[in-house]
């Protein structure tokens, strides 16, 4: 749709325009241009309105590579569910480099879905074991099956295993999701019984306390957590982040927001140092992904600016070719 010369572009028409892998490798050119210099990207500014039990961010950035300019507006309610409303609302607004003008408004809830899929596909592409065939997923909301289709995208899937609080919201995932993904979804009763004996396992929950547990994992596993970007929220226990590799998207965004790095730091469980590397710093070659040596690798994501600019600036050339 257009408003006068601005696009107005809905959450239906991005999930027809972008498909996971363009995401994916849009979101991997961020992270490359991230790691080079090459964007600009202020730190997350955020309200906490806690009498509501909610969270309203604001995320600009700028890729020259992509040559878009972009700002998005996200809310974070987790009780929203029990109103009949999305934990998570978004709306982004894109304005040309040059002028500065205003040249689209996006719907950005599903949006901010795919880029968070898309991070995880990205990171499991550097930091999966290659010969990864099961997956587990704790968390299935409208994350959790962004989650899913990056992980099809990026691993021989077999099988995924889910695990949800809710067995109508599992139950409702696997309906959905069944005809989507290559691999057999299985509904578990408990998170370690999805977890253990997978190659992969995503967490994608809105839990202050950890849902996964170092004893459920095997030895060779991958870990993507990217529910929580709040201090004082985790969903990984403190051993299993000790014994791992850690990736972070952003160092500064995770030592100021990364609850699963910042409580094992205040126990002192480990220090700044435990941080390996930023996806951008492999993805350039300037650090090593997994390795033979490697046992345990988390990616801890808490969403970065450039991850919304880069499917932006996709959907925006998309919406011109046609």
């Amino acid at each position: 749709m257009v408003r006068g010369s601005m696009l107005y572009i809905s959450d239906a028409e991005i999930e027809r325009l972008v498909s996971m892998k363009e995401a994916i490798d849009a979101v991997e050119e961020a992270f490359r241009e991230y790691a080079n210099g090459t964007a600009i990207m202020p730190p997350r500014s955020t309200i906490m309105l806690d009498s509501f039990g909610g969270s309203i961010s604001f995320m600009p950035s700028y890729l020259r590579g992509a040559g878009i300019v972009a700002a998005k507006i996200i809310s974070i309610y987790p009780s929203n569910p029990q109103k009949g409303l999305p934990t998570t609302a978004a709306w982004l607004v894109c304005n040309e480099p040059e002028t500065g003008v205003m040249e689209a408004l996006m719907d950005a809830t599903y949006l901010t879905a795919l880029r968070t899929g898309a991070v995880t596909g990205v990171a499991a592409r550097y930091l999966a074991p290659k010969d990864s065939r099961v997956a587990a997923l704790i968390g299935c909301g409208a994350q959790g099956r962004t989650q899913a289709l990056a992980l099809d995208e990026t691993i021989k899937l077999e099988s995924l295993r889910i695990y949800d609080l809710s067995k109508e919201r599992m139950s409702r995932f696997a309906m959905e999701m069944e005809q989507r993904l290559r691999g057999e979804i299985i509904p578990c009763e408990k998170g370690e019984e999805a977890v253990r004996g997978a190659d992969v396992v995503v967490t994608a929950t809105t839990s202050k306390e950890p849902v996964l547990h170092r004893s459920w994992l095997g030895d060779r596993v991958h870990i993507s957590a990217i529910g929580s970007f709040y201090p004082d929220h985790r969903e990984l226990d403190s051993e299993t982040v000790r014994e791992a590799k850690v990736v972070v998207d952003s160092r500064e965004a995770a030592l100021a927001e990364a609850g699963d790095l910042i409580i094992p730091m205040r126990e002192g469980a480990i220090g700044a140092e435990h941080i390996y590397a930023e996806l951008g710093e492999i993805i350039i070659g300037k650090k090593k992904g997994r390795t033979e040596e490697d046992r345990l690798t988390i990616f801890k994501s808490v969403g970065l600016a450039i991850q919304d600019s880069a499917v932006a600036s996709l959907v925006i050339k998309k919406w011109r070719e046609l």
